[in-house]
């Protein structure tokens, strides 16, 4: 279950694994994998898994390594294991890195992005200080990688550091894995009902007081705030407030405005994968389209069994 963030595609795949019974959330969203940081990175509550377990959840240190091919093994470990007990995967994120890592075999070069990264860094790449900040973190992590491509070019440069990250070099880029066989549904919801979710989203995080507050226990146990602002968006701006830099409100339309364009990015990747299925959510809860989701699933499996595959 894919689609960008904020449209609740964690609560719809818990109905759907309550409807279904012997099925278990695998976590595709790369935010969520870290460990001790919950608000701004949306990691569901037990309240909210109602008792379906959600795999892949806080595995990593902020600031830690991890790269999409750590991701892709330990994905495999856990769909391996799951197909094994005779539990059905609820593989669900917005990372397309990661949902590649998981099912699609992950080393090709032509490799969806993440798209938040590739946002924060097509962005820093831009200006001559950036791209040089950017060229150095590539000659440091991959100094191999780094003597093949053109170091002008910032989307070569960009792409040469996704390839690092998901794979550890840009030579692995070479490899590739084996895909699995799954059933795609997409969600999404129309512009102006978006808005408002991510609206609300994002406001509740600093009015209630709980982002400020899990960014002063992160600080105070040591976290960087370099690894915080890494963490997800939310933090650079709950660190911000913090500083004096901003108040509450400039914090909360910073985020919305930052949430909307990962949005877009994840969209953009999305579409073009035809074996998705997209469900439209409306105003009512996202529960209320488990039939439709379903439908879209036993669909998919009726064509691919006619397609032999």
């Amino acid at each position: 279950m894919v689609g960008p963030t904020a449209v609740g595609k964690t609560p719809l795949a818990v109905a759907i694994a309550e409807r279904l019974g012997r099925a278990e959330l695998v976590n595709a969203d790369s935010r969520q994998v870290i460990s001790g940081l919950r608000v701004a990175t949306c990691v569901p509550s037990a309240a909210e898994l109602r008792g379906v377990r959600c795999h892949l959840l806080a595995v990593r240190a902020p600031g830690a390594a991890y790269t999409g091919a750590a991701y892709a093994t330990a994905a495999a470990a856990v769909l391996d294991a799951l197909s094994a007990r005779g539990r059905t995967a609820l593989v669900v994120g917005g990372t397309g890195l990661y949902v590649a890592a998981a099912l699609d075999g992950l080393a090709l070069p032509g490799g969806p992005p993440d798209p938040y990264r590739r946002a924060e860094r097509d962005e820093q790449a831009g200006t001559d200080a950036g791209l040089a900040t950017l060229v150095s973190e590539l000659r440091l992590r991959d100094p191999e990688g780094a003597a093949t491509i053109d170091l002008r070019n910032p989307r070569r440069v960009v792409r040469a550091l996704e390839l690092v990250d998901a794979l550890g070099s840009v030579a692995a880029a070479r490899r590739r894995h084996p895909a699995r066989a799954a059933s795609w549904v997409g969600l999404d919801a129309p512009h102006a009902l978006h808005t408002a979710l991510v609206e609300a989203r994002s406001r509740h995080m600093f009015e209630s007081g709980e982002l400020l507050a899990e960014v002063d226990s992160a600080l105070s146990d040591g976290v960087s705030p370099t690894a915080l602002d890494a963490a997800g968006i939310g933090y650079r701006e709950a660190l911000a407030v913090r500083a004096g830099r901003i108040d509450v409100d400039q914090a909360i339309a910073v985020t919305v405005r930052r949430t909307l364009r990962y949005a877009k990015a994840q969209r953009t990747w999305f579409r073009r994968d035809p074996r998705i299925r997209w469900l439209q959510r409306g105003e009512a809860p996202v529960e209320s389209l488990v039939d439709d989701a379903l439908t879209g699933i036993s669909d998919a499996l009726h064509q691919d069994a006619r397609a032999g595959q």
